[in-house]
């Protein structure tokens, strides 16, 4: 990573050029994205291609949801997909704390029920709500791990005693998928280095998208033992005082509906939830909980949000962090901010089409690092309203509030302002290295 950080921040140490590049037309904005020679230059196009498709591959693969309710429709499941997506994509620092609880759970559960042959992969697909009660062939409840004694795959023994292979059958991560991904995003970090070692210059946008694929590489990690994308969990019973056979009967648990009728749905319930309005505080005023509601998503993904769910475990679970690791998860988090905001912060002394735009991305890059640092100390303005500092508390959490707002704002200009410095490339940034088209790609 500090190898990343000094080639790619000694590539771009150019001035800024004192007056705005003169406006293009469209066909003088189209010639400067083509190349005369294909085998020495690549397209304005191409490496839009490259950075987004790194980024969808990062983001697709990464991303492990829980298992959803045996009665979803596949958009309903399809939309909480993309949606964490999107999360992976705006709050990609409290991604890694989720996936970070999940793992520290997981090793715990495979370590407390190490007797019944658990694996890490095993924690992981508790967690995920893999173990459905059942009586008969009807889905009664999803177990959280600690409800899963007296409970059994045939309802004859004390404990659901499942092989770590039939859990990675049910996974739809193949190997194919996952080599495909660590391909594309090598492929691209090397691509950087090599052309920070050539001296070309990198863009704004390949610069973020080495951000993403850093953190995104990171969560890939701490998920490597999760299932991917499994949809359906297994029976479990209760314990019988018989060994009869179980009545699976003739019910099966069916998907409500495709895609009409969850469109249906969800127009039919948009009047009442425009009502409602997206937050769970039904106290506070209609316009307030829509204009708090994106800034306090990321806390709940941060520090965990209880969610109670009859046919699945909450989006985000488990909600509680292990209090041992909780010192040690709160430094990890903080480092790979650090990572993430310190990749942008290399754009410091990059070129830009003003100065203007040059002083953006820098407060944008040192918000994104520092706002997520200053978050941390949530459990310590919590302590401090318990012990009586009622002000002090309220202080810290208005300027951590206020601190959230100012993140998500230079969050979003690092988003927009590196496809809005394409239109000022300097020549150098259309040529290649010609070693890296021997990698495979896509």
């Amino acid at each position: 990573m500090i190898l990343i950080l000094a080639i790619l921040a000694a590539t771009r140490a150019s001035p800024v050029p004192q007056s705005s590049p003169p406006h293009l037309s469209l066909d003088q904005f189209r010639a400067r994205a083509s190349c005369d020679d294909p085998r020495g230059c690549r397209s304005l196009w191409d490496i839009m291609w490259s950075c987004a498709v790194t980024i969808l591959l990062c983001i697709w693969v990464s991303v492990h949801p829980n298992i959803p309710s045996p009665f979803e429709s596949r958009a309903r499941v399809a939309v909480r997909r993309v949606g964490l997506m999107l999360a992976a994509l705006f709050v990609p620092e409290a991604m890694i704390a989720w996936a970070l609880r999940q793992r520290f759970a997981a090793v715990e559960l495979a370590k407390n029920h190490k007797g019944e042959g658990w694996t890490t992969t095993h924690g992981f697909f508790a967690i995920m709500g893999g173990f459905m009660k059942y009586e008969g062939n009807r889905p009664i409840l999803v177990l959280l791990p600690g409800e899963l004694n007296s409970y059994s795959l045939t309802g004859n023994g004390d404990f659901p005693r499942i092989a770590k292979e039939e859990i990675e059958d049910k996974s739809k991560g193949d190997v194919i998928s996952k080599t495909l991904a660590v391909l594309q995003t090598g492929w691209f970090v090397v691509q950087c280095i090599a052309r920070g070692i050539k001296g070309l210059p990198v863009t704004e946008l390949e610069l973020v998208t080495v951000a993403f694929a850093t953190l995104n590489f990171v969560m890939f990690i701490l998920w490597w033992h999760k299932p991917l994308n499994v949809q359906r969990g297994v029976r479990v019973y209760k314990k019988r005082d018989t060994d009869e056979p179980i009545d699976d009967g003739n019910m099966e648990a069916t998907s409500l509906g495709g895609f009409r009728d969850a469109l249906g749905d969800a127009l039919s319930d948009l009047g009442a939830a425009i009502v409602r309005g997206p937050s769970k505080e039904h106290q506070m005023p209609w316009l307030t909980r829509v204009l708090v509601w994106p800034f306090t998503k990321p806390f709940d993904i941060l520090f965990g949000e209880e969610e109670k769910h009859t046919m699945r475990v909450g989006t985000f679970y488990p909600h509680a962090w292990a209090t041992t690791r909780l010192a040690f998860a709160l430094v990890a988090v903080v480092g790979v901010t650090l990572a993430f905001g310190g990749i942008h912060c290399i754009g410091w002394s990059f070129s830009f089409p003003s100065s203007a735009e040059q002083t953006l991305w820098r407060v944008a890059s040192v918000t994104i690092s520092a706002v997520p640092i200053l978050c941390s100390i949530m459990p310590l303005i919590t302590r401090l309203h318990d012990s009586g500092y009622v002000y002090v508390s309220g202080f810290l959490a208005l300027v951590i509030v206020v601190s959230t707002y100012f993140y998500m704002l230079s969050r979003l200009v690092l988003l927009v302002l590196p496809f809005l410095y394409l239109r000022s490339l300097s020549p150098a940034a259309y040529h290649v290295v010609h070693w890296t088209s021997f990698i495979p790609h896509i």
